[in-house]
């Protein structure tokens, strides 16, 4: 129970990730933005790389596996992003997969790895979590 304690927040995020990806699109609202859909899509998957790492660094407190939870925490970010947009294609009523969002949750990924430093660094949860 300790360990799934620890990834409650990643699994919470990955279920709303679930939610809205779920979520009809014609009940979407149509934002005028170029491609702000796409921003959208990198700052959650962002997020949730973020959650993860939290988790995974929490559990694995050994300084050498830093990069091994770094690429496994990347790869499951790319392959839950790709599931999600094969369901979007093929279960999800009213909605579409495609590479662009793919593409968009890949960076949001990448950029969420590349930033848990920061993020631990200059938020306050890094207290709250006890943390480095």
């Amino acid at each position: 129970m300790g360990k799934l304690k620890l990834y409650f927040p990643a699994i919470v995020w990955g279920l709303i990730i679930v939610f809205i990806s779920s979520y009809p699109g014609q009940n979407i609202p149509k934002v005028t933005v170029w491609q702000f859909d796409k921003l959208v899509h990198s700052i959650i998957y962002a997020v949730f790389s973020i959650c993860l790492l939290i988790a995974c660094y929490k559990e694995y407190k050994v300084d050498d596996n830093r990069l091994k939870i770094n690429i496994f925490v990347l790869f499951f970010g790319v392959f839950y992003g790709g599931i999600m947009e094969i369901l979007q294609n093929n279960i999800f009523i009213n909605r579409n997969g495609n590479w662009y969002d793919f593409i968009a949750n890949t960076i949001g990924a990448i950029i969420g790895v590349l930033n848990y430093p920061l993020v631990i660094k200059y938020l306050p949860i890094s207290r709250w979590l006890k943390i480095k």
